[in-house]
């Protein structure tokens, strides 16, 4: 008959968990989400069948994806959700749980402020399987534990439109260069109005991809769940649904149409 375990030393295998970290320094605890190196390398072509970088100005370096949902949300986040910082393979999780060892590495570290958020990318399918879900439950637990929330970021949910559509739009002018006098001739547009309509814009003499590598830059803001054109929208404040990724003041719990990648 097999040994039972006490239940203290089953709360304390599933309770008891350390995160780890590889800094630039390689040191085991974090100082700033920037100075973080990838808990993991990148799984090889050859293994993966996907792969991807995407160009982040923002932080002068490229941001490595392993499949194309993952592709997706990194260009999510960098044209929408005005995060103070984020990083992907952030970690290492490692616990306890039925008597084994584990490891788990979260696809992203997301941060506001003091908000950390860690994000598991999936499809929908593997999401919503009942093993999954558990799995999922008590990393959750752990998390919490160590100050961080946790979410399962699912496939219709990174490819929502109009919302991906825009953002790609947006981040083909993540490089063009705004001259001061190009900035103070916005602002001077919009001291007497919070919002104008792009086409306004345009007619007025500011560049179309002035406009929107300042709305990249979070100086000016679109409704990223219309679809972009001269009729849209261009506001000095946050406008549109704030649907995740955004700071967790402005995010509200709306329901999104379940739309394929294309």
């Amino acid at each position: 008959m097999p040994q039972q375990r006490s239940m203290p030393k089953l709360f304390e295998e599933q309770s008891c968990s350390r995160l780890n970290f590889i800094t630039c320094q390689g040191a085991t605890e974090p100082v700033r989400v920037d100075q973080l190196r990838r808990a993991r390398e990148p799984v090889s072509r050859s293994k993966s069948g996907v792969q991807g970088k995407v160009a982040d100005v923002f932080h002068g370096r490229s941001r490595h994806a392993e499949s194309q949902n993952e592709l997706k949300a990194f260009r999510i986040l960098l044209a929408t959700a005005r995060a103070d910082a984020w990083q992907e393979q952030p970690f290492v999780l490692d616990y306890h749980h039925n008597g084994a060892k584990h490891r788990y590495t979260p696809d992203i570290l997301v941060i506001w402020g003091t908000h950390k958020e860690v994000v598991e990318v999936k499809d929908d399918a593997e999401a919503d399987l009942p093993e999954n879900q558990e799995s999922f439950a008590l990393i959750r637990g752990l998390l919490a534990g160590h100050g961080y929330y946790f979410r399962i970021w699912k496939r219709s949910e990174i490819c929502a439109e109009p919302r991906l559509t825009n953002a790609n739009l947006v981040l083909r002018y993540r490089r063009v260069t705004v001259s001061p006098s190009e900035r103070e001739q916005l602002r001077r547009m919009f001291s007497s109005t919070p919002e104008l309509h792009l086409r306004s814009l345009v007619e007025i003499q500011a560049p179309l991809q002035t406009v929107l590598r300042l709305v990249f830059d979070r100086t000016l803001y679109i409704n990223w769940w219309e679809r972009l054109g001269l009729d849209s929208k261009v506001s000095i404040e946050p406008i549109g649904p704030q649907i995740w990724p955004v700071p967790p003041l402005t995010g509200t719990p709306i329901s999104l149409p379940e739309t394929g990648c294309r």
